[in-house]
């Protein structure tokens, strides 16, 4: 690859990520946590990488469809309604079902730098 060729590479990615920053309704804060996704009677450890008050992103070895209603465990601390808005990979994006308010009274402290 050359040099030019890697620097485009970069400044469309680096577009992507301006893109979607602006696309977003609600700051993202990056986390290494420990979560737990509930899907019907199934139960999935994980690990969440970064939350906001509208969703969350973590890695799961298992695709999901998108609209799989679930509910994610956050810390062993609270447990929260979601559902699948996307998956690439390992990775998936879950969206909060209850209102921004009522997130951010659940997540109590874990949400801070949120608002």
């Amino acid at each position: 690859m050359s040099v030019s060729s890697a620097k485009k590479d970069a400044e469309k990615v680096s577009s992507i990520r301006q893109g979607l920053q602006c696309m977003r309704s609600n700051k993202r804060r990056t986390v290494v946590w420990p979560a737990t996704l509930y899907v019907g009677d199934f139960e999935f450890r994980s690990t969440l990488y970064d939350i906001s008050l509208g969703g969350l992103r973590l890695k799961l070895p298992l695709p999901l469809a998108n609209g799989t209603e679930s509910s994610v465990k956050i810390k062993n601390h609270v447990t929260l309604n979601t559902r699948v808005v996307w998956c690439a990979g390992e990775f998936m994006g879950l969206k909060f079902c209850d209102p921004v308010d009522v997130v951010s009274k659940a997540l109590g402290g874990l949400s801070a730098g949120l608002k």
